[in-house]
């Protein structure tokens, strides 16, 4: 075994693991609000112009809605999101210490439950899609 050729490699590997963390790669960046979930599900979902958009506690999960019954959730997936438009959903708000947990029916027998740091978020989302 060549211990040079061994450390050569793992300095490279190390290397391209810093530039790599630098460039911020290697998975989506936190949604910021609810206007950001708005453009991404804009942009993703094509006939789709919403009105209204919530963010998760953590900025990963995101829901963004047109008006009544007609939603797209918002999900990490790798270094990119994932975005499914989901028709005649429903919405059941529930308060909570540390938030607001949005519940989203997308199919009969099918949660979606989104803790929201936003209240006046959630209540206008919900106000939207509720109508």
């Amino acid at each position: 075994m060549n211990w040079a050729l061994t450390a050569g490699s793992l300095a490279a590997v190390l290397a391209l693991a810093g530039v790599a963390r630098l460039l911020r790669l290697g998975g989506p960046r936190p949604i910021a609000s609810g206007e950001d979930a708005v453009a991404i599900a804009d942009a993703m979902v094509t006939g789709f112009t919403g009105r209204a958009g919530i963010v998760s506690a953590s900025g990963a999960h995101a829901a963004a809605t047109s008006g009544p019954g007609d939603c797209v959730l918002i999900e990490p997936m790798g270094a990119r999101y994932r975005a499914q438009r989901i028709a005649g959903a429903r919405i059941a708000m529930l308060s909570d210490g540390d938030g607001t947990v949005v519940t989203i029916a997308t199919a009969p027998e099918t949660l979606v439950r989104i803790t929201v740091a936003d209240t006046a978020a959630a209540r206008r989302f919900a106000e939207i899609l509720g109508d």
